[in-house]
């Protein structure tokens, strides 16, 4: 097979477009009334044919063998290429009107613009416009196409090198049109009969009827002006066939007022030619039904209905060692075959009546295509796909039925569920892409999750519950019992005891060499050595750190057993010990229901105190707060407290029922074993069940009082209780009051938008940073490395270290898709809504905004916060750091005065507030002074008035504006500075607005411990080192805050991929993702057409040498298997 090693790009000259024609078009249509094509039409069959009885009159070939021909269009006049007229813009400026000599030795387009005179002839330049999309004027005069074209004419070869032109700029403007083959733009017959032409095929058609008029005019001596209009529709006709999206023109549209999609239109976005039909593509070998579970299954193996298996077939090559073999599968299962293919590619179905002369045939380097047998291997896979065990490779198990069928404990790789769920699998159809999936994406091989380096495949649900019962305190089961328990994990193993308990059960699961202390959720230490088990009761936690520590010390085929076998006991037992959820489990006793009523009376109470005070003005303001948020603050405090004091209560009186334990009387409640075992649900849930819903909030805050000054019609205005904002006293099982129930359905509302706008910023992130990491492979050194070899990290992750298993990083590993998916995947689960810092409450973002704050390096954060850190001599003496905290803080004249402007006496008023003065050690006479330096003001009791010289309205306002910005201490930037007291009983200040520069300069301020989030101010600060330390910085707490693990590896390659340049880079199409060196890559990426035209120009050339690109030719990508080259000693 021969391989694509580069590509160029460039521009056809009018000759080359001529010679590569095969026909002239000059007739604006297509078919005659007898449907056949027109010759030197838009059809004519020297352009390739789309009706089957035709032959090509280039090639001869019929209509799967002629791929279609190029045709030609002659331009009456010349026209602007629409892709290069910034381009010519940009030459027409940098060279002289008279010789075309660039008009400066020294050149650059940017210095070469502003030159005034030809330093070659002497001659005057003038101002060149340029008119969107393809006009240009020199001063006021139009210079027409055939003009331009004369002036590009004139520029010499080592110029245009010298501006790295490397084309003819004058083939920019168009003397000859290439008309693409018919293939390109197929016509279909309707019902009717009529034929229905496609968006190009209109276009030329427009194109030649307006070139015909405009040659005619001409030929006749039409009036100049009649010949420029014609030649400006040309012009037209030529922009929107290459691009009907120009900003400028109207968009030409079809006759029922649909707009063409045109040339550029194919290529770019989502439809467009290269998302669509080359980065992926629709496949064979493929099918897709329902899913559904099946606990019998192994989580290895895939149950396919019986009726894909007859249609999806597996190649069989047919070699002299294997010839027998496949005779015989032919004679004893012919009906397990559909189809022979011989060396030439024909294929031939096999049936009872040619089975002896296919027999006879049958020879090596035949395939036998073959239907889907037990143990075959299968890739599976769900959609979003959005990490990389969103596909993996199973082995087939034919079942009846119509679903796919697979093992509970394998639905969180693919985050499915059984509520309906669609899922696919694809049949490998070459031994390198079975080998392949069956290496490296089995089930079992990727057990711990490549984002958390934790167990992804593990018990879940009633597996949970099961096991978190069967290894209870006391828990005793008889001989028999045991005996079959562990038949279903395929275990023969008789007692002689006459009872056991399950813990020694669960211990004959576990792989015999595993030792190793887990902390279950309880707080109790679970001990295992040697298989041995003691110690408290298994729940996920202790599930997941078993299945971790055997794939990590013991091997993914021990894990793969132990979540096999505990799966199947965990589903026997459970069946036959029962477990049932109804609606008598959330039944409360009536003494735990009075509890409740209590803890919310006193509550209640609490709140009203708080209220009062508010009123009364004596409440107490948190620092860097209103009085308003730190009421609503504390009012959040006490109702969420109500909601977990009941948490006790319900434990305790919410209904049990006994359960035997072999002569010791258990209670157990099922949603308290699901909860605890966390197979499902949580003890919130429960308490909303059956103690109180709680507090309803929009944002994270109470509802606001919308109209009126209250929520809804139900409450006084003004009331601003608990029961007025959205507290729900009520519980589910008892009902919800109407406005209660209205809280509630606007509490979900509010989640429910979270969800619908979470999924296609989340999407569009994701696809952002793999675009800009995908090219980041390890290399034989352990070294990260880009496409074109430059240096990302010395060692991957600084020790080279694989978080999936004890072992160093495979070389080829593609870890930069590993990193975008890692941070790009869990941002889905991601909240829109912004988390706070404990203590700087209301100051830093921590939710999903600000992750891509990061990624995309703003120059400045939303929220822009500092943390001050105070020299040992000052952080413990709070008088000290808070005349610091008063002399960081900028204070502006809009903070301790009123400006107003009468517009009818045209003055503008400053009103001081003494007090702020007083408290801010400001002097009216300093005041002043600063306020002069703006405008000259007259001292009045109240403050001063200013009667502005130019007194119109505008001047007025632009005044005030300046007067309420004017600085009158602290350091510019830092709006509020709040002190904070750490657990050491140090303090530190908190800022909101951020100057890095500025709070260095404070000497009681120690450097080395004061951070800000502003990315970019520590990078012109303290350089990109440092720079690079606050993107892992702040991506994990943003990460930590939203309760996501995520390996800090990942984290790491991102920031060093942002900074590695030297400078601070973004992920997106302004950074990593559209300054890479491949042009495919960025044209797949996002500005299509931009990419393109800009290679053509610059003669660039596409070395091919990363994923992107690849994929696009249809190679094997550089990483993993495909980065290993092979070298075969012939000797």
């Amino acid at each position: 097979m021969q391989i694509v090693k580069s590509i160029e790009f460039g521009v056809f000259s009018p000759e080359q477009v001529r010679k590569m024609s095969t026909v002239k078009v000059t007739v604006p249509d297509t078919y005659d009334e007898d449907s056949y094509p027109i010759s030197g039409g838009l059809a004519d069959q020297h352009l390739g044919i789309i009706d089957p009885g035709l032959k090509c009159k280039t090639c001869g070939g019929r209509i799967k063998s002629c791929s279609g021909h190029f045709g030609h269009i002659e331009l009456v006049r010349p026209v602007v290429h629409v892709g290069f007229a910034k381009n010519i813009y940009q030459l027409l400026r940098a060279t002289c009107r008279k010789c075309g000599k660039t008009l400066n030795d020294e050149s650059t387009i940017e210095r070469v613009k502003k030159t005034s005179d030809c330093p070659h002839c002497g001659e005057k330049q003038k101002t060149i416009k340029f008119v969107k999309p393809t006009f240009f004027y020199e001063e006021d005069r139009k210079l027409l196409p055939n003009e331009t074209r004369e002036r590009l004419e004139r520029i010499s070869d080592g110029d245009l090198k010298q501006l790295g032109v490397a084309i003819r700029p004058e083939w920019n403007v168009l003397t000859v049109l290439l008309v693409p083959p018919v293939t390109v733009r197929p016509s279909i017959t309707l019902e009717t009969g009529e034929r229905s032409e496609d968006d190009l095929t209109h276009k030329l058609v427009d194109i030649l009827r307006i070139n015909q008029r405009l040659g005619e005019n001409i030929d006749a001596g039409a009036p100049q002006l009649i010949i420029e209009d014609l030649w400006e529709l040309l012009q037209y006709h030529v922009t929107t066939y290459f691009d009907n999206e120009t900003a400028g023109i109207p968009p030409a549209r079809h006759r029922s007022g649909r707009q063409l999609k045109t040339l550029f239109q194919r290529l770019k976005g989502k439809e467009g030619r290269f998302r669509y039909n080359l980065s992926g593509k629709r496949v064979n070998f493929s099918a897709r039904t329902v899913i559904s579970p099946d606990p019998t299954l192994g989580i290895n193996e895939l149950g396919i209905p019986q009726s894909i298996a007859d249609e999806l077939t597996v190649p069989e090559s047919v070699t002299s060692w294997n010839l027998e073999e496949m005779k015989q599968l032919i004679r004893e299962r012919a009906e397990s075959i559909n189809y022979i293919i011989r060396p030439d590619g024909k294929r031939k179905k096999l049936t009872a009546l040619n089975m002896e002369e296919v027999l006879n045939e049958l020879a090596p380097s035949y395939i036998v295509e073959r239907k889907l047998h037990n143990g075959d291997t299968v890739i599976f896979n769900r959609q979003p796909s959005l990490h990389r065990v969103s596909m993996l490779c199973h082995s087939a198990k034919i079942l009846p039925g119509k679903t796919l069928r697979f093992n509970c404990a394998v639905c969180k790789p693919y985050n499915a569920d059984f509520d309906g769920d669609e899922m696919n699998i694809h049949i490998p159809q070459n031994e390198e892409a079975q080998s392949e999936a069956e290496i490296l994406m089995k089930v079992q091989d990727n057990i711990m999750s490549p984002r958390s380096a934790e167990a992804l495949i593990a018990p879940t649900l009633d597996h949970l519950s099961g096991l978190f019962i069967l290894t209870q305190d006391n828990l005793m089961l008889g001989r028999k019992e045991a005996c079959e328990l562990l038949l279903q994990a395929g275990l023969n193993t008789d007692f002689n005891e006459k009872t056991v308990s399950g813990r020694d059960i669960f211990a004959l699961l576990l792989p015999k060499e595993l030792s190793v202390e887990i902390k279950n959720r309880a707080g109790h230490v679970v001990k295992i050595s040697k298989g041995k088990f003691s110690g408290g009761h298994v729940d996920d936690r202790v599930v997941e750190k078993i299945i971790s520590e055997t794939v990590k010390t013991v091997g993914s085929d021990q894990a793969r057993d132990f979540i096999d076998m505990s799966t199947r006991v965990s589903n026997y037992f459970i069946t036959h010990f029962g477990l049932t959820l109804s609606l008598e489990d959330y039944r409360m006793s009536e003494e735990g229901r009075q509890q409740i009523r209590t803890l919310y009376k006193n509550g209640k109470k609490n709140v009203r105190t708080l209220t009062e005070k508010y009123k009364a003005g004596k409440l107490e303001r948190k620092p860097g707060k209103t009085i308003k948020e730190s009421f609503e603050e504390e009012i959040m405090g006490i109702v969420e407290s109500i909601r977990d004091d009941c948490n006790e209560v319900v434990l305790k009186h919410v209904k049990k029922n006994a359960f035997d334990f072999k002569g010791e009387t258990k209670y157990l409640n099922p949603a308290i074993v699901m909860a605890k075992s966390k197979a499902r649900g949580a003890l919130i849930n429960i308490v909303q069940m059956c103690g109180v819903v709680g507090q309803q909030a929009i944002r994270g805050k109470r509802m606001h009082s919308g109209f009126q000054r209250r929520v809804t019609s139900h409450f006084k205005r003004g009331d601003i209780s608990d029961e007025a904002r959205g507290f729900v006293s009520s519980a589910y099982t008892h009902g919800l009051t109407p406005f209660e129930y209205f809280f509630h359905a606007a509490g979900g509302r509010d989640s429910v938008v979270d969800k619908g706008v979470n999924p296609a910023k989340t999407g569009y992130m994701q696809r952002r940073l793999i675009n800009a990491m995908q090219d980041l492979y390890v290399a034989g050194d352990l070294s990260v490395r880009d496409a074109e070899g430059s240096l990302i990290q010395p060692k991957y992750g600084d020790d080279g270290h694989d978080p999936t298993c004890n072992d160093l990083i495979n070389p080829g590993e593609p870890v930069g898709v590993i990193a975008a998916q890692s941070i790009g995947e869990p941002g889905t689960q991601m909240t829109l809504r912004t988390f706070h810092y404990a203590g700087v409450l209301s100051l830093a973002q921590l939710g999903f905004t600000r992750l891509v704050e990061i990624v995309d390096a703003r120059k400045t954060p939303k929220n822009p916060v500092m943390e001050v850190a105070l020299k040992p001599a000052y952080a413990k003496n709070y008088n000290k750091v808070k005349q610091i905290a008063a002399s960081i803080e900028e204070i502006k004249l809009n903070k301790i005065a009123k400006v107003t402007e009468d517009f009818d006496k045209r003055v503008i008023r400053i009103a001081f507030d003494y007090d702020l003065l007083k408290e801010y050690k400001l002097g009216t006479e300093d005041l002043l002074a600063k306020i002069k330096t703006v405008a000259a003001c007259k001292k009045t009791t109240a403050g001063c008035t200013i009667k502005p010289q130019v007194d119109t309205l505008k001047n007025i306002r632009k005044i005030t504006n300046k007067l309420k910005d004017i600085s009158l201490r602290g350091i510019p930037g830092i709006t509020r500075a709040i002190i904070i007291e750490r657990e050491d009983k140090q303090y530190y200040i908190a800022t909101e607005g951020t100057n890095l520069e500025g709070v260095f300069r404070v000497p009681e301020v120690d450097p080395h411990d004061t951070t800000t989030n502003d990315i970019t101010e520590i990078s012109h600060v303290l350089g990109i080192e440092a720079a690079r330390n606050a993107i892992i910085a702040e991506l994990m707490k943003v990460l930590d805050a939203q309760g996501i693990d995520v390996d800090i590896r990942h984290v790491m390659l991102i920031a060093d991929a942002m900074t590695y340049k030297g400078s601070l880079k973004s992920v997106g199409r302004h950074g990593l993702a559209g300054e890479k060196a491949s042009v495919l890559a960025r044209a797949a990426f996002e500005e299509t057409a931009k990419h393109l035209t800009h290679a053509c120009v610059h003669g660039e050339s596409d070395e091919l040498r990363g994923v992107a690109e690849n994929i696009i030719i249809g190679q094997t990508i550089p990483c993993g298997t495909g980065k290993v080259e092979l070298e075969m000693d012939v000797e």
